[in-house]
């Protein structure tokens, strides 16, 4: 009794902080709904990328590290209702959207096979001091999202050595050069031969997952490795960084 009472106490400040609305329009969530109402989760611009061989996000990373598969589960538009989302979870406190949004896509991926031979689940790392600035590492609650659906380990092998400036206001290269060497892989030999996801929130030149990517098969040669975020940019092409 005392838990169920502790729950709703809980429910009810949660509700106050974040009230059931849609996380897009605003709209009340009726039941059934959870984070987006059924009008905007259907009008996701989802990037259907699974379906693609080679897809968009493939063709931007190939070329540097091997990368065998690449997924995003929509596009980023800056400024959208839809990047709105993903900022508003990321800048503001609400992970669990991330997570959310990570479970729907992997679970469909799931049954489509994209996992198939996927070891485990590896998130983009965060620098401590940042991560206690902002309170929670993004890539880990997308991360949490797809274990929920698939039930893969997640490897904590991949560290950010040291911290870095934001990306949002970087161009390409700028991008690119802000991530080389940040990141550094510990206790390589537990990844050995393994085939493991990197998770993000958004790829948008794609510098961070390629900067991860990079350390990891430099530590670890025979380690394999495929991207999975949230989002993506659209437009963005890697050809102009790899010519610097």
């Amino acid at each position: 009794m005392a838990g169920s009472l502790i729950d709703r106490a809980a429910a009810y400040v949660a509700d106050l902080v974040f009230p059931h609305v849609c996380a897009v329009c605003g709209r009340s969530l009726v039941a059934g709904e959870e984070v987006l109402c059924l009008h905007c989760r259907s009008a996701l611009p989802q990037t259907h990328m699974h379906l693609m061989s080679p897809n968009p996000l493939e063709e931007r990373l190939v070329g540097t590290v091997p990368v065998e598969r690449a997924v995003a589960y929509c596009h980023y538009d800056r400024g959208s209702a839809y990047a709105r989302l993903i900022q508003h979870a990321k800048y503001h406190g609400r992970p669990v959207i991330m997570r959310w949004l990570a479970r729907r896509y992997a679970a469909g991926l799931h049954r489509e096979g994209f996992f198939d031979g996927i070891d485990g689940i590896l998130p983009v790392p965060m620098h401590f001091l940042k991560r206690m600035r902002r309170g929670f590492n993004q890539a880990e609650w997308v991360a949490r999202g797809v274990q929920d659906a698939t039930g893969l380990p997640m490897f904590d092998n991949l560290v950010a050595a040291h911290g870095h400036s934001s990306q949002t206001r970087r161009g390409g290269f700028g991008r690119w050069q802000n991530a080389q060497s940040l990141y550094k892989t510990v206790r390589p030999g537990d990844i050995d031969g393994l085939h493991l996801l990197i998770v993000d929130d958004v790829v948008t030149t794609g510098a961070t997952v390629l900067a991860c990517a990079a350390a990891l098969r430099q530590a670890s040669p025979t380690a394999r490795l495929s991207v999975l975020a949230i989002a993506s940019a659209r437009t963005v092409s890697y050809t102009h960084l790899r010519a610097h």
